[in-house]
This record gives C-alpha cells, structure tokens and sequence, in this order.
C-alpha cells in the first residue's frame, strides 16, 4: 500500500513520516511506502530515507483513486478542498471526511445532543449566523466598532486554565488514548507534560468519545483522530475541536507506542524506549532529540 500524506511540510507531515520510519523498523519486508506531496516544489527536492518518497501533491492527488494508493490521515485542508480528492477517500474510513466535521456550529451541535454533556467533556453553547452584525453591547454611539460579518460561528468564551491535546487510535469500539497538556507558541506545542493512563481527562475522553459513537454512524470518532480538550479553572473541561487525523505533534507519543500505522496496517503496537516521565514538563525538541531510538 502507498500512504499519501498532503500538506506534507507541516509539523503534522513531519509527525507522519517519524510514524512511518518507526513502523518500518519493526516491519523492514512490509511492501507499504509513504508519499509526502507539498505544494512547495522544493520539498521534492530533499532527500527521503527508503520507502518514502517526496512529490507534487498535484501529481499525488491524481494517484488517489488508483488501486494501491490511499491518503494518510495526516491533514484535513486538502480533504475539505480538493473535490477528486474528496471523492476518491470517500469510501475509506480512515480518510473520508462528512462535510460536517469542519462546520464548527454543526459539530457542537451534533455532540451535545449526542453526549447531552453527560460524559465529562462541556461543549461551549454555540450559535450559527449567515450574517452577523457585532457591536459593543454599552459605551457605544453610532457606528463606532460596529463589525459585519458573513458565515460566522459564536461560541461562548471559555476561562481557559489548561489546554490539551488528545490522540486517539480506535480499532473495532477500542481506543487506545494518548493526552497531553501542551503549552502553544505560534500554534505548536513548545512545551509538552504527557498525561498517565489513569489521568481523569483520559477517562472523559472514553466516555466521551463513546457516547458519540453510540449514537451515530459517522467517523469522525472512529480510526486515527484527535481532540483539544481546555480545562476551566473549576476543573471542567470543554471540548474545543476535533478532527480525523494525527495531531501535528503527535510524535511526542511515539515513545509510548502510539502509531496509526498499527491501525492502518492492523499490526501490533510496539513498546518503545521511552526516556520521558509522565507528568513531567518536556520541550517538543526533546522528543524530536530522542528520536533516533525509535527509528
């Protein structure tokens, strides 16, 4: 099988190929090769390691839909726009994507109604407007900061103490849950605390997670996905979004036997030399310098 990975050069494409590095090393005569499509054409040009292979995501695009080639859930931009693209996941479970998953308003409102936030994760009270006009609500005269806007979602604003970032590998109603407080730079984890097994939110996250697959019939909860959770300073969390794909650094789990490609493939987890304590504040860059041993 060929894994196609879009948008290739982000931190998620990065993430993908250490999974798939990791992987083959465990299963060196496995036929399965990793194609990392960009849009910058001197990604191409980098040298790629055995059995991974750097192209146009143009010309990987149109190998979709061929026997022998399926999309990596490694993205989501290129599943919402490209219209081939679309079409030729949409009958792979761990690729398709329901036009739903991406309208925001929609999805707080499908989950509330199937959780009724009874499982341990909030969902913020979320409305949905065509047109919006937004103005201060007091010390206001005329048009002044007086804003217009089209297709916008409003959801209420959340006192967030802590952030979380959740991966999920699911198999047949099992899920395997790797959580992880994160601190954000630029929109990536710069600091990093890996949350034990037993941790609350784990166990939220099961629950919720469940009840939605309980449910309903979509996949959104199903295969390789991944969730950010915040946590109030009360101790309730509230659901922020969620999306079909690894994490962009998902990596950070590898050392603890997280990787898609056991789903993908149905192979067995491999437990890892894992040098890093659970909660116990890390920078991404230590994992990436621990890398090595895994691949």
């Amino acid at each position: 099988m060929n894994y196609i990975v879009f948008e290739a050069g982000s931190r998620a494409g990065f993430s993908a190929e250490m999974f798939y590095r990791a992987w083959r090393r465990h299963h060196p005569d496995s036929d399965v090769r990793l194609i990392m499509a960009d849009s910058d054409t001197t990604f191409a040009r980098i040298p790629a390691p055995d059995g991974v292979v750097r192209e146009n995501d143009k010309v990987a695009a149109a190998r979709l839909g061929t026997p022998g080639y399926k999309a990596f859930p490694g993205d989501e931009l290129t599943r919402q726009r490209d219209l081939h693209v679309q079409g030729a996941v949409a009958s792979d479970p761990m690729a398709c994507v329901e036009p739903w998953f991406y309208e925001k308003a929609t999805v707080n409102r499908t989950l509330e109604r199937l959780t009724g936030n009874a499982a341990g994760i909030r969902i913020p009270r979320t409305f949905e407007f065509e047109s919006v006009c937004v103005k201060p609500n007091s010390l206001s005269a005329g048009s002044r900061n007086v804003e217009f806007k089209e297709g916008m979602c409003v959801s209420e604003l959340i006192d967030i103490e802590r952030e979380y970032v959740v991966d999920v590998l699911e198999t047949d109603g099992n899920y395997r849950i790797f959580a992880r407080e994160t601190k954000l730079r630029c929109g990536y984890d710069k600091l990093v605390r890996l949350l034990p097994s037993d941790h609350s939110l784990v166990a939220a996250v099961r629950s919720f997670v469940t009840a939605v697959n309980a449910g309903s019939d979509a996949s959104l909860f199903r295969g390789v996905f991944h969730l950010q959770i915040a946590e109030t300073p009360s101790g309730e969390y509230y659901f922020i979004e969620a999306s079909k794909r690894i994490s962009g650094s998902a990596i950070v789990n590898v050392f603890r036997g997280f990787n898609p490609f056991d789903v993908l493939e149905n192979t067995e987890p491999v437990a890892c030399c894992n040098p890093f304590a659970e909660d116990e504040w890390y920078r991404f860059e230590d994992f990436v310098a621990e890398l090595a041993k895994v691949l």
